[in-house]
C-alpha cells in the first residue's frame, strides 16, 4: 500500500508517519510534505493508493487542494481539527476522516477498511469527493482558485480575484480586485483553457477578461470595453458580437 502524507505541521506529519510505522503492515510511505506548492508536482511523479490530507492549511485549504488536481485515482483520509460536528458531516457524505490528534486504534480501522475496499475491488473516493467539492462551493464554503506558476514556486489565487489577463508573449500578465498584479508563466492561451470553465471571454489576441468585472461597452474605435479598474482594453471585430450579448444578459440579469 502506497501511502502520501500532506500536512502544514511537520509533527503531524512525523506522528502520524510514526504511527503507520508501528501499525507492522505492508505501507510504504511514498512521499510526505507541509508545503501545498509541492504536492500537485508530486502527485504527477508518484502513484499511490492513499492520502492522508489535511483540512486546514494556510493559503490553501485541503478542498481547494483536491479541486486543483482534478481527477485522481487515489483514496482520500482527511485529517482534520474540526468539531465533532463537522466530522459527522463527513460520515454522511462517506468519507474517510481521521481526528487529530491521530489514535493508533483509529489509525488502524481506517487501514483495515481501505484494504477490505480495495480487496473487493471498491472503487476510489474521487467522484465522492468531488460531490462533496460541488456541495461547499455551492453553499460558499470553499473558494475557487487556480495555481499560478511563478519564479519561486506557486501562488493560489482565488479565481474571483482576477479581472483579467494579458499576454506578455510566453507569459501572462494577470489584474487582480486589489489593484495588484501577478505574471503568469503560462501563454495566454494555456491560461485561457484553464479558466474555461469558469466562464472567461477571449476578447482580443492579447486580453482575456473576466466578464464579471465588465463596466461599459464602448463602440468607439472598433469597440472595446471598460473594466472596473479603469482600464479600457480592445475588442477584435470577430469578438464583439459575442461581447455585446454578453454585456446585455449581464445588464439584463442585474436590473431583474
Amino acid at each position: 500500500m502506497k501511502v502520501g502524507i500532506i500536512d502544514d505541521e511537520l509533527h503531524c506529519i512525523e506522528s502520524l508517519s510514526y504511527e503507520l510505522e508501528e501499525l507492522d503492515l505492508p505501507i510504504e510511505i511514498v512521499f510526505q510534505s507541509s508545503r501545498v506548492d509541492e504536492v500537485i508536482e508530486v502527485l504527477k511523479v508518484h502513484e499511490i493508493d492513499l492520502l492522508f490530507l489535511d483540512v486546514e492549511m494556510p493559503r490553501i485549504n485541503g478542498f481547494e487542494l483536491l479541486d486543483l488536481l482534478g481527477d485522481f485515482d487515489f483514496e482520500v483520509v482527511f485529517t482534520t481539527a474540526y468539531s465533532q460536528y463537522a466530522v459527522r458531516a463527513f460520515q454522511y457524505k462517506a468519507f474517510h476522516y481521521l481526528l487529530k490528534p491521530v489514535g493508533k486504534d483509529d489509525l488502524k480501522e481506517v487501514i483495515e477498511k481501505f484494504s477490505q475496499r480495495k480487496g473487493v475491488g471498491g472503487h476510489n473516493s474521487g467522484s465522492e469527493v468531488s460531490a462533496l467539492i460541488d456541495l461547499l462551493k455551492k453553499e460558499n464554503i470553499i473558494k475557487s482558485k487556480i495555481a499560478v506558476p511563478v519564479s519561486d514556486g506557486l501562488e493560489f489565487i482565488k479565481v474571483d480575484d482576477i479581472l483579467y489577463g494579458q499576454s506578455q508573449n510566453n507569459y501572462t500578465l494577470l489584474y487582480l480586485s486589489d489593484n495588484t498584479k501577478l505574471l503568469f508563466s503560462k501563454t495566454l492561451k494555456e491560461v485561457e483553457k484553464a479558466l474555461k470553465k469558469y466562464f472567461f471571454l477571449r476578447i482580443h489576441q492579447s486580453y482575456l477578461i473576466n466578464p464579471n468585472y465588465m463596466k461599459k461597452y464602448l463602440r468607439n474605435d472598433g469597440g472595446s470595453v471598460l473594466m472596473e479598474n479603469g482600464e479600457q482594453l480592445p475588442i477584435s471585430q470577430r469578438k464583439k458580437e459575442e461581447v455585446v450579448t454578453l454585456f446585455e444578459a449581464i445588464v439584463k440579469s442585474k436590473s431583474m
